[in-house]
């Protein structure tokens, strides 16, 4: 029987990356659906539930993508909702990883934790441009893993907003920072463990003259893969490079894990029918693959 994962997406547009890495991580067939809003999840969900015998529903799942993780999070939200009304016997896997925020925040966790030996209790890490859906993942897995996190951003009330709603989501307590300039970003690092840039692509946030100053700091990682770095000195392919006794992590050593943890989330789909794919099994998956 063949294997097939429906892609549910708000975008107008389905993900060629998502439907690529669908392919090649083992589905026969993925099937995308776009422009959905939250309330038509429960439709998609009768339709993949109750078109096979439930034996052989493991080989249905349904992947989340699209760019709003709020929004992506609604509908796995739905989605549990539609399968408490039904028999138990129907269900499928469900993943969720809109832009790729849940594969790409648990990559770059792990990595670090990597680099950190394994022991990130008590450390002081913060997230530069931390507010769009990789640095808030990145600051939840950080903040469960033991750290004290900060978040930053360039209007400190976007970055009050975004460690209010992670407090009320998930209960964890992320300090919000207003980072503008060399002098403002001085500050955010200065005793600081751990410095993990998540910003937009091509848009330097922190100079080598800003962090060298500093002896404590042990690890930069950045996301960005697009010229300039987000933290100046970190090359894309870094992988645990020494640089000026700092371990740096770059976009593609990121991206390689999250590629991988991509592949095998979309391979456990299909190993039975009954589990839903959050973050937290999610980041279970990158400690796994790593």
């Amino acid at each position: 029987m063949k294997k097939i994962l429906a892609y549910l997406s708000p975008e107008r547009q389905a993900s060629l990356f998502d439907l690529i890495a669908g392919h090649d991580a083992g589905a026969d067939i993925v099937i995308p659906y776009c422009n959905l809003a939250p309330g038509d999840v429960r439709y998609m969900v009768h339709d993949c539930v109750f078109t096979r015998h439930p034996d052989d529903l493991k080989n249905t799942a349904i992947f989340i993508g699209g760019h709003d993780v709020n929004l992506g999070e609604e509908m796995l939200k739905r989605a549990i909702e539609a399968f408490n009304e039904i028999p138990e016997l129907f269900r499928v896997s469900v993943a969720l990883d809109p832009d790729g925020a849940y594969t790409t925040a648990c990559a770059c966790t792990v990595k670090v934790k990597k680099a950190m030996k394994n022991n990130l209790h008590g450390k002081k890490a913060v997230i530069l441009a931390g507010t769009g859906p990789v640095g808030q993942k990145v600051a939840v897995l950080l903040t469960r893993e033991g750290c004290k996190v900060t978040l930053t951003s360039r209007k400190m009330e976007r970055a009050e907003s975004i460690c209010a709603r992670m407090r009320e989501d998930y209960g964890i307590t992320v300090e919000p920072m207003e980072v503008a300039d060399d002098t403002s970003a001085e500050s955010a690092v200065s005793d600081r463990d751990i410095v993990i840039a998540t910003g937009p692509e091509g848009i330097p946030i922190l100079s080598r003259s800003v962090w060298s100053k500093f002896p404590q700091l042990r690890i930069l990682a950045d996301v960005n893969a697009v010229p300039p770095a987000g933290i100046e000195g970190v090359g894309i392919q870094d992988d645990c490079r020494e640089l000026d006794g700092k371990t740096t992590i770059g976009a593609l050593a990121i991206g390689g894990l999250k590629i991988k943890t991509h592949h095998r989330l979309v391979e456990k789909l299909f190993e039975n029918n009954r589990t839903i794919f959050d973050l937290d099994r999610v980041y279970a998956i990158a400690e796994e693959v790593v």
